[in-house]
């Protein structure tokens, strides 16, 4: 039987490792399939096998910000690798970019050429670099383009009619779905191309109350911190003030979470208590005003 029965036996062996390993350990990306997530999952699964159309079908992943939409489309991602097929090429089933910060055509394809590590000079126009996206594209067999930080296009101002309406001739030239993530934002940019909103289909993320899904996520997540010892973050007390300090977006939960495990670690409690919790939130806020002087 293992020593630390609340650990999940691939977490508690590193227990035996230095302070140090163990926060490493407790800041890792851990993926949590809680159940909104799972549905969203299988209903972008869909997305690989649909057959070919005119009109592709498109989602749209809309939540707050730190609510888990960048590791929900890494997850999307992950469950369809590229694969190596027997005529020595690949097919990469989904593509996942940044909307550009600064978006444009020729960004957007820029961010898409690099992705799939495709030399080309920056300084070309966007119509060279849409020849080389289409090729490249079609090449790698790629069905899904996922989009992250969709709601950016709102920033091209003028020009976001026509990163959409380049979105949607790449879309249909290749009968390519489009998976994008973003905030309400780009619920609302997507009003500038009347086409390309009537084929997305929006999928919300919920805001995160202190119920069961939120307990449940709580025991899972503690399992994955190396700590000698069970913390209870489930337990009424604990979660409520977790819930408090982490907000509806389960991002704040789990940054506070990594901040607490590394305190419990390093003071020597080996569990997160309301005390811990307290003391990251007053670290956090003491470099906040640090960083506002």
């Amino acid at each position: 039987m293992s020593s630390y029965p609340h650990l999940h036996d691939q977490v508690a062996a590193y227990m035996g490792g230095s302070n140090e390993e163990r926060i490493a350990v407790s800041r890792k990306d851990r993926w949590i399939g809680y159940a909104k997530a799972k549905s969203v999952l299988d209903e972008l699964d869909q997305l690989i096998v649909y057959p070919f159309t005119q009109r592709p079908p498109c989602r749209l992943i809309v939540a707050r910000g730190d609510n888990g939409k960048t590791a929900l489309l890494r997850q999307f991602q992950l469950r369809h690798p590229a694969v190596q097929l027997g005529d020595g090429g690949m097919s990469l089933p989904v593509l996942r970019i940044n909307m550009p910060a600064q978006p444009d055509l020729s960004q957007l394809w820029s961010e898409v050429l690099t992705r799939c590590a495709t030399t080309h000079r920056r300084g070309d126009p966007a119509s060279a670099k849409y020849t080389m996206v289409v090729s490249v594209l079609r090449v790698l067999k790629v069905r899904v383009l996922a989009i992250d930080e969709f709601n950016d296009v709102a920033l091209a101002r003028k020009g976001t009619s026509d990163v959409l309406a380049g979105i949607r001739k790449l879309s249909n030239e290749l009968n390519l779905s489009i998976v994008a993530a973003g905030t309400e934002a780009a619920v609302h940019a997507l009003a500038f191309d009347a086409q390309m909103r009537s084929r997305f289909s929006a999928l919300s993320m919920p805001k995160w109350g202190l119920d069961l899904p939120y307990l449940s996520f709580l025991n899972t997540y503690e399992r994955l911190l190396p700590l000698a010892l069970p913390s209870g973050l489930a337990g009424e007390e604990i979660a409520s003030v977790l819930h408090a300090a982490g907000g509806e977006a389960i991002g704040g939960t789990v940054t506070l979470l990594r901040d607490a495990a590394a305190l419990a670690i390093r003071s020597g409690q080996e569990k997160i208590t309301v005390e811990i919790i307290k003391a990251v939130q007053e670290t956090a806020s003491h470099a906040t005003a640090l960083a506002e002087i």
